[in-house]
C-alpha cells in the first residue's frame, strides 16, 4: 500500500436505474495525475447479467449525474465540455451526446419532465436574467474606460450581509439559484424569480405540478440553512409554499401516485447535534408523519472517509414503505420505514452511501474497510443473495481503457481484467471500551504485520457530529503500511449512537469526548500487546484538530502530533468562520465579545503553554470554516515559547482538502504527515 495508490482508486456513485431497459447508470470518479484534478465519466451495468461488467458510456473527464429520461430514449448528464457545467443528452439507441443547455453561470442540477420532452434545470443567474454561456475574454486594446473599469474591478467585494461566504464555495456573488425549463428543441423559460434560491426540482407523475426546495435569501435571518418546499402549478404558473416547519429540509421525493412527499430534515435549534429525521407529508390532508421515530439514529450517511464518493441518495417510495439510508454504530444500511416499523436490508459491517431501487431490485453503492467503493445488487425479498462488483483499485481489479472515444454505448465496451494482487488494505478490529462513567466507546484498531512493538497513532474525526465506521480510509491504510498501528474511536459528540450521545458535548468540548478518545486508546493498548504505549502519536482535522490540540495541551503521553485545519481560538473563530455566529447558542445567550469566557475556555490556545509535544500544523489558505488565522495563532504561540512546531499551508484549498482537494496536495499531505511521525516515533529509542 502506497500513498500514491490514491491515483488508482476509482469510486462509483450517483446510481440511476433505466426506466425500461435492464441497465444501471452511474458515475465513476478517479484522480487525474497529469491534470491534478478529479475525472468523471458515465458508466453502465447490465443488470440481467450474472456477472455484469462496467461499460463506459462517455469519455469524460467532467461527465456526471446520469439521469435517464422517463421514456428510456435519452440519458441526461452534466458535463463541462463547453466550459461550465451544462446538461447534455446521450441517445441510448446509439450516437453522439448533444448539448441541451448553454446558460451563463452553469447548471447545478436537473430533472426530466414526465413526457421526456424537456428538463427543469437549476441555473445560477444574476438579476434574474437568463444569458447564454460565453467564454470570458480580456478587454481589447480599444476598450472604453467603462469596460476596463468593470473588467479590472470585477473581483472587488462589497459585503453588507452577515452570511456572505461558505467554505468550499467562497464569497457569495449576487446570483441566485433559479429554475429554468429547457425543451429539447432549445427553447427556455425561467420559472422562478426574485432574490431567493430554488433547488431540487421534481415533477409530479402527471406533469401538472413541479416541486422544489426553496431557501429565502435572508442573510440577516436567524439561520441561513432553513429550506422549505414549494409547489408550482404548471397550468396557472402559481407558486404555493407548503406549510411545513422551519427546518433544513433536503432530499425530498414524490410518491408514484402523487399523494405524498418524503424528505429528511434537521432542526436548526438543535445546532447540528440532533438527528436527521425522515418524514412523510400528505399533500391533500396536510398531515406530517415522522417515519424514523422508532429508531434513535440519523437517516442518511454520517460516515467519514478521505476517499469520498458521489451520492444522490433520496427517500424512495416502494408500496407503503419509504426507503432510505440509516447510520448506526459505524454502519450505514439501506432501511425500509413504515409507521413504527424499521427494517434494515443486507445489514453488514460496511457503509452504503448511495442506492437506487427499481421493482424489487436495489443497487447499493458501498464501501468497507478494505474496499473504497463498489456496487452491490440485491433482491429486496431475498437480500441474502447479493452480487458485489468492486471498483478498480491497485490491489484488486482494474478497468481497461475505453476502446473508442466516441460517445456510443456499443463502441465503448470496456472489460474487467484481473491483475496480480499486491499488498492491500488491512482489516480493522473493532472493540468497545468503557469510560469511567459507564459510557461505551466504539473503537477500532488497525495493526501492521510483524511482531511489534508498533508505534501507535490515535486518530480523531471531524465534526464532531460525524462517525468513523466500516469504511475505507486511505490515510489509515498508508500509516499501517508505514509500520504504524492506528486507533480511532467514536467519542461522545459522534453520530450513530443516539441523540443524547451526540448532544452530550454541546458547549463542552474537551471534557467527556477527551476522556472517551483516551479510554478507547487505553483499551486498544490493553487488548493488543504489540502496540507500543511508549511511542504514541495523534492526528485529526477540524474538530479532530481541536481534539489533537486539546490532547497535547492536557497530556504529555504523545511524542508527536499533527493538527489539521483545527480549532485553536474559538473566540476569534466566532467572527472569522463562515458560520461562527451560529454557534452562540452553544455557549450561552450573549455574543462572544460581551461574555468571552465560555469561548476562551473552549480554546486550546488558552493552554498553549502546556504543549511540549512536537506539533505539525496543517492548514488550508482558503479555509472559510476555520480560517488560516487559527493555525497561525497556535504556530506563533509555540514559536514564541521555543517549542518544536512546524506549519504547512496549502494554497487554493478549502476546509475539505483531505477529501476533495487537488490530488497532488492530498499526496503531499500524507507524505508530510507520515514523515513527521517517522521523525519522532521511529528515531527515538526512549522506553
Amino acid at each position: 500500500m502506497k500513498i500514491e495508490d490514491v491515483f488508482a482508486i476509482a469510486t462509483w456513485g450517483q446510481l440511476a436505474f433505466a426506466p425500461i431497459q435492464p441497465r444501471l447508470y452511474f458515475t465513476e470518479s478517479r484522480p487525474d495525475k497529469q491534470g491534478n484534478r478529479m475525472q468523471n465519466r458515465i458508466m453502465m451495468l447490465n443488470t440481467e447479467e450474472s456477472s455484469p461488467e462496467p461499460i463506459p458510456l462517455t469519455r469524460g473527464p467532467s461527465d456526471q449525474r446520469p439521469v435517464p429520461s422517463p421514456d428510456g430514449k435519452w440519458l441526461g448528464f452534466l458535463s463541462r465540455r463547453s466550459g461550465s457545467a451544462q446538461v447534455w443528452r446521450l441517445p441510448l439507441s446509439g450516437g453522439e451526446a448533444m448539448q441541451v443547455t448553454s446558460i451563463s453561470g452553469g447548471v447545478k442540477d436537473f430533472c426530466w419532465s414526465p413526457d421526456g420532452q424537456g428538463l427543469v434545470v437549476v441555473a445560477h443567474m444574476k438579476g434574474g436574467v437568463l444569458m447564454r454561456e460565453k467564454a470570458s475574454t480580456e478587454p481589447t486594446s480599444d476598450a472604453s474606460d467603462d469596460v476596463l473599469d468593470e473588467y479590472y474591478n470585477r473581483d472587488v467585494r462589497h459585503i453588507t450581509h452577515q452570511y456572505y461566504k461558505l467554505d468550499g464555495e467562497g464569497f457569495f456573488d449576487d446570483g441566485r439559484d433559479q429554475l429554468v425549463f429547457a425543451s429539447l428543441d432549445g427553447e427556455m423559460e425561467v420559472l422562478t424569480e426574485g432574490t431567493d434560491h430554488y433547488t431540487n426540482p421534481a415533477f409530479s407523475a402527471d406533469g401538472e405540478r413541479l416541486y422544489c426546495l426553496y431557501r429565502a435569501y435572508d442573510p440577516e435571518g436567524p439561520h441561513p440553512g432553513i429550506t422549505r418546499v414549494k409547489e408550482l402549478s404548471l397550468a396557472t404558473r402559481e407558486w404555493t409554499l407548503l406549510p411545513l416547519p422551519d427546518w433544513s429540509i433536503g432530499g425530498f421525493q414524490l410518491s408514484p401516485d402523487g399523494e405524498h412527499l418524503a424528505f429528511y430534515a434537521t432542526k436548526p435549534e438543535e445546532l447540528g447535534y440532533g438527528l436527521t429525521t425522515l418524514y412523510r407529508w400528505d399533500l391533500s390532508r396536510g398531515v406530517l408523519t415522522d417515519l424514523s421515530s422508532a429508531t434513535d439514529r440519523s437517516v442518511g450517511d454520517e460516515s467519514s472517509s478521505d476517499v469520498p464518493a458521489s451520492s444522490t441518495a433520496k427517500p424512495t417510495f416502494l408500496g407503503d414503505e419509504v426507503w432510505m439510508l440509516l447510520s448506526d454504530e459505524g454502519r450505514v444500511t439501506l432501511t425500509a420505514f413504515r409507521g413504527d416499523k424499521v427494517t434494515r436490508v443486507s445489514d453488514q459491517k460496511r457503509v452504503v452511501y448511495d442506492f437506487a431501487i427499481r421493482g424489487d431490485k436495489a443497487a447499493l453503492a458501498l464501501s468497507d474497510p478494505t474496499h473504497p467503493s463498489g456496487i452491490a445488487f440485491v433482491t429486496l425479498t431475498h437480500p441474502e443473495e447479493e452480487t458485489v462488483i468492486w471498483a478498480p483499485t491497485p490491489w484488486g481489479v482494474e478497468t481497461d481503457s475505453p476502446r473508442s472515444s466516441a460517445d456510443h454505448p456499443a463502441a465503448q465496451a470496456g472489460e474487467l481484467a484481473a491483475i496480480e494482487a499486491v499488498s492491500g488494505p488491512v482489516e480493522p478490529v473493532d472493540l468497545w471500551a468503557t469510560e469511567a462513567d459507564g459510557t461505551r466507546v466504539h473503537t477500532w484498531c488497525l495493526r501492521p504485520t510483524g511482531n511489534g512493538p508498533h508505534p501507535t497513532i490515535l486518530e480523531v474525526h471531524g465534526g464532531p457530529m460525524a462517525m468513523y465506521g466500516y469504511r475505507y480510509f486511505h490515510e489509515f491504510q498508508c500509516l499501517v503500511a508505514a509500520g504504524y498501528a492506528v486507533v480511532y474511536t467514536n467519542p461522545r459528540g459522534s453520530q450513530g449512537y443516539g441523540k443524547h450521545f451526540c448532544d452530550a458535548i454541546i458547549g463542552q468540548w474537551g471534557d467527556k469526548d477527551y476522556r472517551d478518545v483516551m479510554t478507547g486508546l487505553d483499551a486498544a493498548l490493553e487488548r493488543f500487546p504489540d502496540l507500543d504505549e511508549h511511542h504514541l502519536g495523534t492526528a485529526g482535522g477540524s474538530y479532530g484538530g481541536f481534539m489533537v490540540n486539546w490532547i497535547v495541551s492536557h497530556s504529555d503521553r504523545f511524542k508527536a502530533a499533527v493538527t489539521m485545519r483545527s480549532v485553536v481560538n474559538r473566540f476569534s473563530a466566532m467572527g472569522s468562520s463562515d458560520m461562527g455566529w451560529l454557534r452562540v447558542p452553544q455557549y450561552g445567550t450573549k455574543p462572544w465579545w460581551e461574555e468571552p469566557e465560555p469561548y476562551w475556555q473552549q480554546s486550546p490556545l488558552k493552554y498553549a503553554s502546556n504543549i511540549h509535544t512536537p506539533l505539525l500544523i496543517e492548514h488550508q489558505e482558503k479555509d472559510f470554516r476555520l480560517p488560516i488565522e487559527q493555525g497561525e495563532q497556535l504556530y506563533s504561540a509555540l514559536k514564541y515559547l521555543g517549542r518544536t512546531v512546524e506549519m504547512v499551508l496549502y494554497p487554493d484549498e478549502s476546509h475539505g482538502m483531505s477529501r476533495t482537494g487537488k490530488p497532488w496536495h492530498r499526496v503531499h499531505r500524507l507524505r508530510t504527515n507520515t514523515a513527521w511521525f517517522d521523525r519522532y516515533l521511529k528515531s527515538s529509542t526512549d522506553a
